[in-house]
């Protein structure tokens, strides 16, 4: 018996995704869970004999849309079942059983094996506890079978920037690691205004988050809060046509940090980054940029600091051949935070974001503590570091221009 499935694209793709991991990070009312339900049922019809696993934040979730939404699937595929409620399982005649577990106490995740997996809303938990949730998961998903162990998660990313889902599957996407969008407006079936009451009901960062499914920076007290990662996206890179390259660099014990850019037309293009373990390592990786005329912004206080018994950091760049461009001292960190701030409001500043990642994310992410002071960290490179390099070039080559006072003096 041929079945047809009234899935949305976004859906079929992660249905049938042949990944081990894959995420299906969507909109409000985008069918994310009728994706997982289906995916786990699916699965274990190609694998039977397998138990699967639906795990969701609570067990009323559990009862109110787990458990009837793999009853659905299964019903659709004519699949013969029997219900557990008592113990939260399903089973699939001729097939395997269904757990369904909650996971707001993740050291209950215990006594079972399966061999797929789907976590549901994962993002709505604190990263630290999302990534508990999501080792338990994995540790439980060791029933030994012929075909590969999956977990799929599926949510729509609550945690923006700063979540476990962000960090597994919106960055540096490792092997098995799969992530499709599912944005509301894909789902079909939903009532005509749905889109516009969503938005309606949020600012509009938040309304991209639960409309389009996008990850987002939910900090309100951004330092660098007119940063928008597709308004100042590009995809330059350097080419052999660039003749300058300049160097935005920060000092730090235990990490330095630079950010490469170039300049058109007078604006600023972030096209590149590294860091080094030291001013020695910094050096050994501008030397790759043969045939270019490299000229560095660094922290100031490298004119002191040294890693070298005889010469400052700065001199040692210099002995290199490379051009240093430094005040005696660092502008006030308002100073270079005005700075970034007034290029990003006019769209003076491009970045790739792609190649840029660490700076990206602090732009995206740092914040002010309580006193008013830009968030720092101890461990180097930390989030403020890649925003500090790339404040010492852009505050020295655009500075913003206090007006001059009005003395009230008039000349004939």
């Amino acid at each position: 018996m041929k079945v047809e499935l009234p899935l949305t694209e976004p859906q079929e793709d992660f249905v049938f995704s042949e990944s081990k991991y894959p995420a299906i990070v969507g909109g409000l009312g985008s069918g994310k869970s009728k994706g997982g339900t289906m995916r786990l049922v699916i699965k274990m019809l190609s694998d039977p004999g397998s138990n699967g696993a639906y795990y969701m934040p609570t067990y009323d979730l559990i009862k109110l849309r787990a458990m009837p939404g793999i009853e659905q699937d299964l019903e659709q595929l004519g699949i013969g079942y029997s219900l557990n409620k008592s113990d939260y399982s399903i089973q699939m005649h001729g097939y395997g059983n269904i757990i369904l577990r909650s996971y707001d106490r993740p050291e209950r995740i215990i006594a079972y094996e399966t061999a797929h997996s789907i976590v549901d809303e994962i993002d709505t938990l604190a990263k630290d506890k999302a990534a508990l949730v999501w080792r338990k998961v994995t540790e439980r998903n060791r029933q030994k079978r012929s075909t590969v162990n999956t977990i799929g998660a599926v949510t729509t990313p609550d945690q923006g920037f700063n979540g476990f889902v962000y960090s597994k599957w919106g960055k540096n996407l490792q092997p098995g690691y799969e992530l499709i969008k599912a944005p509301t407006a894909s789902n079909p079936y939903l009532p005509d205004d749905y889109i516009e009451q969503i938005r309606s009901n949020y600012d509009p960062i938040l309304a991209e988050l639960y409309i389009n499914g996008e990850f987002v920076s939910l900090n309100k007290n951004k330092v660098y809060h007119f940063f928008n990662r597709s308004q100042h996206h590009t995809n330059r890179v350097i080419t052999d046509q660039d003749k300058f390259l300049h160097v935005g660099l920060d000092f730090n014990i235990g990490g330095t940090c630079a950010t490469m850019w170039v300049i058109e037309e007078n604006k600023p293009i972030a096209v590149d980054e590294f860091s080094s373990h030291d001013t020695y390592d910094f050096i050994n990786n501008l030397n790759k940029y043969e045939g270019k005329t490299i000229i560095v912004y660094p922290d100031a206080s490298g004119r002191s600091g040294s890693t070298n018994a005889t010469l400052s950091d700065i001199g040692l760049i210099e002995q290199a051949g490379y051009q240093v461009d430094a005040p005696q001292a660092n502008p006030a960190v308002r100073d270079r935070i005005n700075a970034v701030n007034a290029l990003l409001s006019h769209d003076r500043i491009l970045i790739n974001t792609d190649k840029c990642e660490n700076l990206t994310h602090a732009m995206e992410t740092q914040g002010y503590t309580i006193k008013g002071d830009p968030e720092k960290y101890d461990q180097h490179p930390a989030i403020d570091d890649w925003v500090d390099n790339a404040g010492y070039f852009l505050n020295r080559k655009y500075p913003v221009r206090k007006p001059a006072m009005d003395l009230g003096i008039r000349f004939k």
